[in-house]
């Protein structure tokens, strides 16, 4: 038997559940799909952008956040051991106090709760083994991952190996190995090698305070101050490393990236390492089945835009998809989301784009221009706002 829905999401990270409430919002059920269980109590922190704020405030999500997260207003470029540039990030004073760090598993609770809220529920451990598409529909089909104690039995049997379910779309916001994607038959084109970075969370506050800074180099790293007086450290590294990172790999990466910072105190509280590519999907969906956040991006993390634009992606996605079942061709997800998406993501990676350089640009800037633009944490007009400051203009 075949369930019946007007959207299907597959991906229950923030960018899919993100994608869902925002067709709620608009009057549209979804089923949401994923193969994984929530994440675990340790979780990845993130950084918001101040524009992603603004997003979320417009939908009564940011003060939840803000009491277990950090804001931000400024960050401090260095390159060649100095510090260059002191620069603002935009704030509204309305909606967004600058740009915010939080533990990732708060920003996709808090989603989960405003969905449930709504009567959304996440299905938690099916994976898309396939699905096929007519002018008219999407027909995919699940197959069980492993228990799981999430599963929402509206629209799956308890007992099922398998399920299928029709709808009008699928999209897939399942993150850089996209089964979706894949299905689809894109491909995640990269456009830089991949590069290893580790992340350290220190239980104590930088000496930059609640300024974040962005270190430029052959081996670019960050530092963001995270709630209660804790500090996030990501460095990028030589080569990949497989065994685990502590106190001392944290000190030599100190040493190397921003010498400047007290060693002696410095504990660790988690670490990780994980690789990422400079990548981007040869397209962004096709028909009725399209893609969000990760599954069709990757850059660096330091600047954290593959998150904060998905989310942007989300609200976009959303939107076109509604347009359409409200009537409107189809050509207008080609055209308003895909070519769009296209076009920020060539900014971003500074693929085949010449900014135009000003006079103040320093020439610090200009030697580090592209690893600039992928490590600044704004996108858009708000990335646009960093880089004036400096005398850069991304067409």
């Amino acid at each position: 038997m075949e369930a019946r829905t007007p959207v299907v999401i597959v991906g229950a990270g923030p960018v899919g559940l993100l994608t869902a409430l925002q067709l709620k919002r608009r009057g549209i059920d979804s089923v949401i799909i994923d193969e994984s269980e929530p994440a675990s109590a340790r979780s990845f922190a993130v950084v918001l952008h101040p524009r992603t704020v603004a997003m979320l405030a417009n939908l009564d999500l940011v003060d939840p956040l803000r009491w277990q997260g950090q804001s931000f207003r400024r960050v401090a470029v260095f390159a060649g051991g100095e510090r260059r540039a002191l620069l603002e990030l935009p704030v509204d004073g309305e909606h967004a106090d600058g740009a915010l760090t939080l533990p990732q598993n708060v920003l996709r609770k808090a989603l989960e709760h405003a969905l449930a809220t709504l009567g959304v529920d996440v299905t938690y451990g099916w994976r898309l083994a396939s699905f096929e598409q007519n002018a008219d529909e999407v027909h995919a089909r699940f197959v069980h991952a492993k228990p799981s104690s999430g599963q929402s039995q509206r629209t799956v049997p308890a007992d099922a190996g398998e399920f299928r379910i029709a709808s009008a779309f699928l999209i897939g916001a399942d993150g850089h190995q996209s089964t979706v994607r894949e299905a689809l038959g894109s491909a995640l084109v990269e456009v830089g090698p991949a590069r290893a970075f580790a992340f350290f969370d220190v239980p104590q506050p930088a000496p930059s305070g609640e300024t974040a800074e962005l270190v430029l180099g052959s081996r670019s790293a960050a530092v963001y101050p995270l709630h209660g007086g804790s500090t996030r450290y990501s460095f990028e590294l030589d080569s990949p490393r497989s065994e685990p990172l502590g106190r001392a790999e944290l000190h030599t990466l100190l040493d190397r990236h921003v010498p400047w910072h007290v060693k002696s105190a410095h504990g660790v509280e988690w670490s990780g390492v994980r690789t990422f590519n400079k990548a981007l999907a040869d397209r962004f969906g096709h028909g009725r089945v399209w893609l969000a956040g990760d599954a069709c991006h990757q850059t660096s993390p330091l600047g954290a835009q593959s998150l904060n634009v998905g989310l942007r992606e989300a609200r976009d996605l959303a939107s076109s998809v509604a347009e359409c079942l409200d009537g409107r061709h189809l050509e207008h997800l080609a055209v308003g989301y895909a070519e769009q998406r296209r076009l920020e993501w060539r900014r971003l990676l500074a693929c085949g784009i010449e900014p135009t350089r000003g006079k103040t640009m320093p020439g610090w800037a200009d030697a580090h221009l592209a690893e600039l633009i992928a490590c600044l944490p704004a996108s858009g007009d708000d990335l646009d706002d960093l880089l004036e400051q400096l005398g850069i203009t991304l067409l």
